[in-house]
């Protein structure tokens, strides 16, 4: 194998305890990927009981399919000899679960658990290895009690996190927002796309959206044909060809800023207002100041700097590093800072919170006639405002 095919480890040894909060983070996490469209795989762990809930043995459930595989089934003679029972006919066939996962490039591999059989290199050792080595991102259940088994036993290669939802988000690469917001698309027939001297434009049967145009040309070098806005969308992804990623931004746009999404006007700004905090105001904000006592304006290319050297209480982001691409550099190390993004190309997506957002404000086309004028006629994305609307959407807390 060259050193050009060898992929980075995302290995996550996701530790536990009898007392760990959320005993089920792990597992929630994985389903709520798998709702959102990704491919998720993997085996995790379930005790069967009977009607009376006595523990009858052990199932290993296929996350993808959620059959169940009757690992272990102890009988009475099985009890009184100290042994488990499992059933290592069984155990193989779900191993296949896991090679089967390995040859789809599944995008998320869960194994759970690292237990007393991987431990003396049996049970699923070899997978954990295998995935490892072929760069699929994988979390692994680890009990405490076996930590430095497991350090061992991977070379400290990887990272242990925490068993708490927050921190499995964290671990979940940010750049992966681009392709959790095109999995999210409908897929169905594009209305319309025009590309202006500084922005482009994509409408679709919900609404539209509109980002800058990288190229200045009103050229569209490749053929959209037969695409549906989903398939546009996923061009976002696609950072070698700029205007094919504008146009997937602009089709993820038009899905999530809907006409009819509701929401407060007001702008994201007022979040930090009379709060004595430290504030990164990254791109032009007018009035910076008035965010916060202590607040810093800084452009976005040297925002990255800023972040790595300081710690700030929160991040005021232009939404143009959306689409630059620049927004998950970003995300990835501003810390625990309380994140804005505002600006016209901001997607209204509940999704970008599990990605370090706390709060989106952006604008819905109101008036897409008046919007498609002012594309045609060399308008930037912010020059959108007359034709549009404001709206803002806060993370839960």
């Amino acid at each position: 194998m060259s050193i050009e095919t060898i992929k980075p480890i995302r290995l996550g040894g996701v530790l536990y305890a009898a007392d760990t909060p959320e005993r089920n983070a792990l597992r929630d996490f994985a389903n709520l990927l798998q709702k959102r469209g990704w491919h998720i795989s993997g085996l995790v762990q379930e005790v069967k009981r009977d009607l009376n809930g006595n523990k009858l043995g052990l199932d290993a459930v296929n996350i993808q399919t959620g059959e169940h595989m009757p690992l272990a089934r102890p009988s009475k003679e099985d009890l009184e000899a100290g042994s488990c029972g499992f059933d290592l006919g069984l155990l193989a066939e779900s191993a296949n679960v896991l090679h089967q996962a390995m040859r789809d490039n599944t995008d998320l591999l869960i194994i759970e658990k690292f237990g007393e059989r991987e431990q003396d290199g049996r049970g699923f050792a070899e997978e954990i290895v295998s995935a490892a080595v072929s760069g699929i991102p994988t979390l692994v259940a680890v009990p405490v009690s076996a930590l430095e088994t497991w350090n061992d036993f991977t070379g400290r290669l990887g990272v242990l996190l925490p068993h708490d939802t927050n921190t499995l988000w964290d671990w979940w690469p940010k750049w992966n927002l681009y392709k959790d917001l095109a999995l999210g698309v409908d897929d169905v027939a594009i209305k319309h796309i025009e590309i202006g001297e500084k922005s482009i434009f994509v409408e679709g049967p919900k609404g539209c959206g509109v980002t800058a145009n990288p190229c200045a040309s009103s050229e569209m070098d490749f053929s959209t044909t037969g695409l549906s806005l989903k398939d546009l969308a996923f061009e976002a992804q696609n950072r070698d060809a700029p205007l094919k990623h504008a146009l997937g931004i602009a089709a993820i746009l038009a899905h999530y800023n809907r006409f009819d999404l509701e929401g407060p006007s007001h702008s994201g700004l007022d979040h930090f207002k009379g709060r004595d905090e430290n504030i990164l105001v990254v791109g032009n904000f007018p009035a910076h100041a008035a965010y916060s006592n202590n607040s810093m304006a800084i452009d976005a290319k040297h925002a990255l700097q800023y972040l790595i050297e300081h710690r700030f209480d929160g991040v005021i982001l232009p939404s143009h590093t959306f689409g630059t691409g620049l927004l998950p550099i970003l995300l990835d190390n501003k810390g625990d800072a309380d994140t804005v993004l505002v600006g016209p190309e901001t997607p209204m997506s509940p999704r970008l919170f599990d990605y370090g957002i706390n709060v989106l404000s952006g604008r819905i086309i109101t008036d897409t006639k008046y919007a498609l004028d002012i594309v045609r006629n060399a308008g930037s994305p912010k020059e959108l405002k007359p034709a549009s609307r404001y709206i803002t959407l806060e993370k839960e807390a």
